[in-house]
Order: structure tokens, then C-alpha cells, then sequence
């Protein structure tokens, strides 16, 4: 009884560490989409109303919005290609 305690409380601790990583994360994607929001407007490259940020970030670098979802996938999959010749990755 003492064991299945002891196992069901760490993995109880797992999750909530789990939790707090995804609330973290979620703190600093939005820190980083800001700071990239940024980074554009400071290159005169705005947001248009209409654009989403990945499509507005595929225009800054000059290649098409399918393309920018492949390099993002593949640095997340954690491929070593560079992302843009001076690049992301």
C-alpha cells in the first residue's frame, strides 16, 4: 500500500511539474512573439491587418509562409539545417 502511495505521489509531482513547464512556456512564447513583433516594426516591416505574424515573418525573410512552417517544424523536430542563411538556427 505504502508503495503504490509513494509511485502515484511522484507521478502526481510529474504532472504538476508538467503543468508549471506549459505555463512557463506559454509566458515565454508570448514574450517572444512580442519581441519579434517588435523586431519587425523596428525593420519597417509591419503587421497588416489582415496578415497573420508567421505570414508577415515570411515576407521579412523572403520566403513563402509553407516554407517558414517547414523550417520552424524542423528545428522543432531538432533538425540542424539553418532556418535562413544568417538565419534563425
Amino acid at each position: 500500500m505504502r508503495q503504490k502511495l509513494c509511485k502515484r505521489l511522484e507521478e502526481l509531482e510529474k504532472i504538476s511539474a508538467a503543468a508549471a513547464q506549459r505555463v512557463s512556456n506559454h509566458v515565454s512564447a508570448d514574450s517572444v512573439i512580442e519581441e519579434l513583433r517588435a523586431v519587425l516594426c523596428a525593420n519597417n516591416f509591419p503587421q497588416e491587418p489582415n496578415e497573420s505574424l508567421a505570414e508577415t515573418l515570411a515576407r521579412f525573410m523572403g520566403i513563402s509562409l509553407r516554407e517558414l512552417k517547414q523550417q520552424l517544424a524542423d528545428l522543432s523536430y531538432g533538425h540542424s539545417r539553418s532556418v535562413h542563411a544568417g538565419g534563425l538556427g
